[in-house]
């Protein structure tokens, strides 16, 4: 009995949360005539037409769409059946009018001769802007003109439009509802309409008066103003509103009214009328579609199938969005430079003036004034070696671009300036400081222990700031190593005699590599991840944020198309991005590499790809940019922290160490180090380790947002 009927609402609630915002609506559009909903901002329209095109699942009770149920096999709906106009304009902005015409049209699969001349009727019937000019330079009536045209150009079966005249001036408004009447008459056309202007409801077939999620009366208007002796439709609205409010509403239908709780016909008796109409409500017998198991497989195999023409529109869709918008163009191309090339110009270069308190007692100056380089450290043949102004000595060797050495007259002096901050350190050498030295060397293991602290250059820090403090220490005593194999030089003694017991090789890279070295494969795959997933959660967000993805998928795009479509053109955005990545570092900065740099592209590219799956996956569980912004800052220093990008991974807690290899680029830089520095290929298990945490990150992410979109609905 379905099969009758266009639209067909059994008592369908709906709730959000502890709100139901449907309940218990009951509607039949019959086929080929207009429908016109009725009822107040926030009463339920727009969650019932969702319902009705399949966008929205519902809580209680059937609805059935030109035969078969919305989302089932076979139905057709969402679909090219229905043509749908939302309440919100759902176009892209960076369209003109005619390209969103024929997106639309490319995505229920028309020629596009057909289109263009559909494009030309609507454009004259609804006086559409010039077909160049973009929608988001159009007005706000100029925009859901070009909505309708959209919803209009396939022809559908069944048309639906949430508020369509809003804001169309008034000869228009007539020229609409005539075109309307023709299409329900000539192609047998079944029209929903939504309006807050309930006196022009009086050229549909048939209304329903809709408040606070309860269909309060459906029937022809000449019928209602009958039954309820009026002459506005507003004042049956009112007055049914009024029996609702005082909890006496009967819901009068054609020959019946329909109470809300039970479903049984009363009588009504209206103002100044006593007529009285009581007949039982109609019970349908609900099919369930063809039982054919093979046809509903072969169905549903086309349904889930990706369509050629609809990719194509889509894809020419994203294109069109990204190219149109020159801010996000020149943003996608040349933040990653910027973030590359501050880090590269920030982090790790050589530390410079720091300023050094010196109070040399020995010479009463800093600056040694006369001093000599020659005859400080001779060799003897009475004694192991005679030295002479060694202080002024070593401070040479203190001449260096990272030290600004600051004279003072005493050690508290200097001491204070460090405890003020305005020095880093404070070095004193005493008043006979050459000669203790000397004694130093001479006597050997006999020497007294005042004799050697009274040897002693003494240094105190300011540790406040680890890494300058840290710098400082291991400069001063690597000058100070140099100062004492000159020195050693000099007296005649086996060259390496001042050098530690220790002979260190290299085997990978060497001890005077630069902090930069060890963070760029982490700063390049971070960098990569966090662009695809900025990039990707922004885009769809806002697709669906401006009513685009829905739109498109009640024309019966799937969400596996538009995720499709999306991620070919972020990841060819990726590839041009990685690549900047890599020419900046590798052949502007000059770093070295070992491995094979394809190697390296690919990896990089890959963890792109993987934080293009983490931002979809934020898009899905966002309800707009700024929660998705917390998502992505929030996870971002942890991530970063934790992945061995900052610090070494082996510095963690073993718990904490476990937890962190399991994240997604933790591995990924270790494996990008291991091939930039080491020189490995993907035959080793520490480089395509990496990439398979990634790869499984992605595949998570995919799977799990799928699944969440499925279950939103």
């Amino acid at each position: 009995m379905h099969d009758d009927y266009a639209v067909f609402v059994d008592r369908v609630v709906k709730r959000y949360g502890q709100k139901e915002v449907l309940t218990g609506i009951c509607m039949k559009v019959e086929r080929g005539i207009i429908y016109g909903l009725l009822g107040a901002s926030g009463c339920g329209k727009t969650t019932l037409l969702s319902s009705i095109v399949g966008r929205k699942k519902t809580d209680g009770g059937e609805i059935w769409v030109l035969g078969g149920k919305p989302g089932e096999v076979g139905s057709g709906v969402p679909g090219p059946r229905v043509g749908y106009m939302p309440q919100d304009i759902a176009l892209v902005g960076e369209f003109t009018v005619k390209d969103a015409i024929y997106y639309f049209g490319r995505i229920f699969s028309m020629e596009d001769s057909l289109i263009a001349k559909r494009y030309r009727n609507l454009h004259t019937l609804l006086e559409l802007p010039p077909d160049d000019r973009y929608l988001k330079n159009c007005s706000g009536g100029q925009q859901r003109r070009v909505s309708l045209a959209a919803s209009l150009v396939h022809k559908p079966e069944l048309l639906i439009m949430d508020e369509p005249t809003v804001g169309v001036d008034p000869v228009l408004r007539y020229r609409i509802w005539k075109h309307l009447v023709d299409i329900t008459k000539k192609d047998n056309t079944s029209v929903i309409i939504t309006t807050h202007y309930i006196e022009e409801c009086r050229q549909a077939n048939k209304i329903g008066l809709m408040r606070e999620g309860r269909l309060l009366a459906e029937e022809s208007p000449t019928r209602l103003l009958t039954l309820f002796n009026s002459e506005t439709l507003e004042d049956v609205f009112l007055l049914l509103s009024k029996r609702q409010e005082e909890g006496r509403l009967q819901e009068l239908t054609s020959q019946r009214v329909v109470d809300d709780q039970n479903n049984s016909m009363l009588a009504n008796d209206t103002a100044g009328s006593t007529t009285s109409v009581a007949t039982s409500v109609s019970t349908f017998e609900i099919g369930h579609g063809s039982t054919d198991i093979l046809a509903k497989k072969k169905i549903l195999k086309a349904r889930n199938a990706l369509n050629k023409s609809r990719m194509k529109a889509l894809l020419d869709k994203n294109l069109k969005q990204f190219y149109r918008n020159i801010t996000g163009i020149i943003f996608l191309m040349t933040f990653p430079i910027l973030q590359v090339g501050v880090f590269m110009g920030a982090v790790g270069g050589d530390i410079r003036n720091i300023p050094l308190g010196i109070v040399n007692d020995e010479a009463m100056s800093v600056t040694c004034p006369g001093f000599s380089f020659n005859g400080t450290a001779t060799a003897t043949d009475d004694r192991a070696c005679q030295l002479r102004n060694i202080s002024c000595r070593f401070l040479s060797y203190l001449d260096h671009p990272m030290i600004d050495k600051v004279h003072f007259e005493t050690l508290e002096d200097a001491k204070d300036a460090v405890l003020h901050g305005k020095i880093v350190g404070a070095m004193y050498m005493s008043s006979n400081f050459t000669s203790f030295l000397e004694e130093r060397i001479d006597k050997g293991k006999d020497i007294e222990k005042d004799i050697l602290s009274l040897s002693e250059i003494k240094v105190w820090m300011d540790m406040s700031n680890r890494q300058i403090g840290a710098t400082l220490k291991y400069k001063l005593i690597d000058l100070y190593t140099k100062f004492q194999n000159s020195l050693f030089d000099d007296c005649d003694f086996v060259p390496g005699f001042g050098d530690l017991p220790v002979n260190i090789n290299f085997i990978y890279g060497d001890g005077d590599e630069p902090y930069t070295v060890f963070m760029i494969p982490g700063s390049l795959i971070t960098i990569m991840f966090f662009m695809g997933a900025i990039m990707t959660s922004q885009i769809i967000i806002t697709d669906r944020h401006d009513g685009v993805w829905d739109r498109s998928i009640v024309a019966g795009v799937t969400s596996l198309e538009i995720t499709i479509t999306h991620l070919v053109l972020q990841a060819s955005i990726c590839i041009i991005q990685t690549a900047e990545l890599l020419i900046v570092v590798y052949l502007i900065y000059q770093q070295e590499y070992l491995g094979s740099l394809w190697l390296m592209y690919l990896m990089v590219y890959l963890q792109g790809i993987c934080g293009m799956a983490y931002g979809f996956w934020v898009s899905v569980i966002s309800t707009d940019h700024s929660m998705a912004n917390t998502v992505l800052t929030g996870i971002f220093l942890p991530m970063m922290m934790l992945s061995g990008l900052m610090w070494p991974t082996e510095g963690m807690p073993p718990a904490l160490r476990i937890f962190s290899r399991c994240l997604p680029f933790t591995m990924a830089i270790e494996s990008l180090r291991n091939v930039s520095k080491r020189g490995w290929s993907l035959d080793n298990f520490q480089v395509y380790s990496g990439m398979g945490v990634g790869f499984m990150w992605t595949v998570f992410f995919g799977v799990l947002s799928v699944y969440l979109i499925k279950k939103k609905r």
